[in-house]
């Protein structure tokens, strides 16, 4: 619900999965773990089909132009399917953190065992495109 309806606000997601699993999740579930505007703006998104299917359709756009741009700088995302992807940048860890202090975050992999590695998510082309030109202005502290 948060990626693909942009329902991040309402802190929102639902489980799909045999009967018998649904029930033990429930078990553990609070008496009111979904408020009623939440439960409203979910029911009425997953009505919307042309919505995620533009959202999607976007998305994907967005990744592949998003891919296109991190070889120019010369790095080299793993293939991935999903709006997310692995990148060997050298150090992860270093490598957020220089992104940080320009206001952008990636994920540093090391709790995967992945060190040298960060995650980039697709996000809208315009953030998309500042991380880029911010790649090309640190271009000379890429390993």
């Amino acid at each position: 619900m948060t990626k693909d309806y942009a329902l991040a606000g309402l802190r929102l997601g639902y489980a799909v999965g045999p009967e018998p699993l649904i029930e033990r999740l429930a078990a553990f579930r609070p008496p009111w773990n979904v408020n009623a505007l939440a439960l409203a703006g979910s029911l009425a998104a997953l009505e919307d089909h042309a919505y995620l299917s533009r959202s999607l359709f976007k998305l994907r756009e967005a990744h592949q132009q998003l891919v296109h741009d991190l070889r120019g700088c010369g790095l080299e995302p793993l293939p991935s399917a999903t709006h997310f992807f692995l990148v060997r940048v050298g150090d992860g860890a270093a490598f957020r953190s220089r992104l940080l202090t320009r206001g952008i975050l990636v994920r540093d992999c090391a709790s995967f065992s992945l060190p040298e590695f960060v995650r980039i998510a697709t996000r809208r082309p315009k953030e998309n495109t500042r991380l880029i030109q911010t790649l090309q202005e640190m271009r000379t502290c890429l390993t």
